[in-house]
């Protein structure tokens, strides 16, 4: 047996004698190669130390120095729960025809420019919705003077 020995750990190494061929027995095996073995270190004796709280001190800016912001993480899209498809340009008329109607019949007849400021509507979708209305007979147009009204047929 040879031993090999480095400052740090020992390393012994075991080698196997061949075993010896018989006869009649089938045909050698490959001689084994030596197997190293490493001994587990011994632990050493080490006094305990007692357990320290460590604490950070804080450093004292310097007049010079400001205290520096934290990076601010950037703000990104909630995500959807459902997509709501956008509605099409003719729907977008019907539903503000639909609204129109129900502002005539609240408030009688009335001037268009007024209706164009009070609904939440582009004013081309609601000229368009106007024009639906009359294509349906719903409305009528009248211009007095240079005030152009509307009214529900009735």
């Amino acid at each position: 047996m040879k031993k090999l020995t480095t400052p740090k750990e020992q390393h012994v190494i075991a080698v196997v004698p061949e075993a010896k061929i018989r006869k009649g027995s089938p045909a050698p095996k490959a001689p084994n190669k030596p197997k190293a073995v490493t001994p587990k270190p011994e632990p050493k004796a080490t006094p305990e130390k007692p357990v320290v709280a460590v604490t950070a001190e804080a450093k004292p800016i310097k007049p010079s120095q400001t205290p520096k912001t934290p990076k601010k993480s950037r703000a990104t899209a909630p995500n959807r729960v459902a997509e709501i498809p956008e509605i099409t340009l003719s729907e977008r008329v019907g539903l503000t025809a639909g609204s129109i109607w129900h502002y005539l019949s609240e408030k009688g007849a009335s001037p268009v420019a007024q209706l164009v400021r009070e609904l939440p509507e582009e004013e081309k979708i609601i000229q368009r919705s106007i024009g639906w209305l009359a294509q349906e007979g719903k409305i009528t147009l009248d211009k007095i003077g240079s005030v152009e009204t509307m009214a529900l047929k009735g």
